[in-house]
């Protein structure tokens, strides 16, 4: 499927009104929120506490094993230099693996090299790792042992501030009216990822 963005709503894009006001995680903020409330409505959380549901979770986070790898190429570790430390996507096959299931191949992604770019894409994925707290604590109830012990993936960074290390990295494009429209370009893109539907 290829993807394509929205069209851009009337009066202005938001990641224009964000980076007039100079701050890349405002304009980010904005620009995604109607990509993010879509996703989160995808999301049944009723179900997370069953193994259907919860696989159904993981596989929505499968595009970790392609944006991830592609990331590394692209040079993230300027940016980020604990890129290392915030990699996922072993623990995310790691839960699945334990679940019995075999993900089918990760869709192919290419990631320009430059910091607006890298962070736009970074910052979905430490979103998700944010969403990741509340999931657990849904799964943590489940009455399934199989669901409880496959949560390598969702207590993935407990303990680390990644997600103020990386607002601290996203800062440096403040200011930075080009490089903010880039990151809220790449995180739409991102998260269009998160929504393709993924089949074990």
């Amino acid at each position: 499927m290829e993807l394509s963005l929205p069209p851009p709503r009337p009066g202005g894009s938001a990641s224009s009104r964000g980076a007039l006001r100079g701050c890349a995680h405002a304009g980010l903020r904005e620009d995604t929120k109607a990509l993010h409330d879509r996703l989160d409505a995808r999301l049944d959380v009723s179900s997370l506490a069953s193994r259907l549901g919860y696989v159904r979770y993981l596989l929505m986070n499968w595009c970790c094993a392609t944006v991830e790898p592609a990331l590394s190429e692209a040079g993230i570790h300027r940016l980020l230099p604990d890129w290392e430390l915030r990699q996922r996507r072993f623990a995310l096959a790691d839960d699945l693996l334990a679940l019995g299931v075999s993900p089918g191949p990760p869709r192919p992604c290419a990631i320009e090299p430059d910091a607006g770019t890298l962070l736009g894409w970074s910052y979905v994925l430490e979103g998700s790792r944010l969403g990741a707290r509340l999931i657990l604590q849904i799964v943590e109830r489940s009455e399934e042992t199989q669901v409880r012990s496959a949560t390598r993936f969702l207590r993935h960074g407990e303990g680390a501030d990644l997600w103020g290390t990386f607002k601290t990295a996203l800062s440096r494009i403040d200011h930075d009216t080009g490089a903010i429209d880039r990151a809220c370009r790449a995180a739409k893109l991102a998260f269009q990822y998160f929504g393709a539907p993924t089949s074990p």
